[in-house]
């Protein structure tokens, strides 16, 4: 699945598994790490789909309101679990326009999230699983 989800009903043994990649388009091989989501929501905010050229320059999809522009890319791949998919979705997307304050900002919230650099490094912050499920 892509984006945000949403449980409802008693999860199965392990959760409801979930595979959280960088790209919607990864297959469960790629890169990226299986959850077992016990309720609520998760979502993933990404910079690295819906991108376009803008003259010299590579653009994405998730505009910092500051600015007008596209945000800086300090997180490719932002992934929140919360109570709802709009919680998720907003954290989300407000981590990636954060930027290097998301951290902090997702922990006073005590938001389980997974955030990718540009190069790939995984942070991982609250609850969430360090490990993929088997």
């Amino acid at each position: 699945l892509g984006g945000d989800l949403a449980t409802e009903g008693q999860p199965p043994a392990g959760g409801w598994l979930v595979r959280v990649t960088d790209d919607h388009a990864g297959s469960a091989v790629a890169p990226g790490q299986t959850v077992g989501l016990l309720g609520g929501a998760l979502a993933t905010s990404s910079t690295t789909v819906r991108r376009w050229r803008d003259g010299s320059e590579e653009a994405h999809h998730i505009v910092d309101p500051r600015t007008g522009r596209p945000a800086t890319e300090i997180w490719r791949t932002v992934s929140v679990a919360a109570d709802s998919c709009v919680d998720a979705n907003a954290a989300s997307t407000a981590a990636i326009v954060r930027g290097e304050g998301a951290t902090q900002w997702l922990e006073e919230r005590a938001l389980p999230s997974r955030l990718v650099s540009p190069s790939g490094a995984v942070t991982l912050l609250r609850d969430w699983p360090q490990a993929d499920v088997p």
